[in-house]
């Protein structure tokens, strides 16, 4: 592992279908495609800015991310699942990036490039049965 990635995630790639994917309810069934496993993360949590305290909207956890030996493009709306380590509070959590990626100067080929994102907390409000 990289110094300082220390947790391990699956990206994802959902997209969300309306009309003849709808559930019993109306709501859209989204269909999430594994993008790449194994991918090398630090997720830290920023403190919200005070534009965001002056409207009311302190439920938003916004999160800054280092992304490390990543093969495929990560972009906006893609989701992050930590997988490892099971001793992490980040674990089993899922992530969505919001905005596009700052990519590192240094080219994806090389283990030291990285992706600086900002993500938020992906909460499901239920379950498929």
């Amino acid at each position: 592992m990289v110094a300082g990635l220390n947790l391990i995630g699956t990206v994802y790639d959902y997209k969300y279908s309306l009309g003849e994917g709808d559930d019993e309810v109306g709501g859209s069934q989204p269909s999430g495609t594994v993008l790449q496993e194994n991918v090398q993360l630090r997720i830290a949590a920023m403190k919200p800015t005070a534009a965001i305290l002056e409207q009311g909207v302190e439920s938003i956890s916004l999160y800054s991310g280092f992304i490390g030996n990543y093969t495929v493009e990560i972009l906006n709306n893609h989701e992050i699942e930590i997988t490892a380590p099971a001793s992490s509070s980040h674990y089993g959590k899922r992530y969505r990036i919001v905005g596009d990626p700052q990519r590192s100067s240094v080219p994806n080929s090389d283990s030291r490039g990285f992706l600086l994102v900002v993500m938020k907390r992906v909460t499901k409000a239920r379950t498929i049965q």
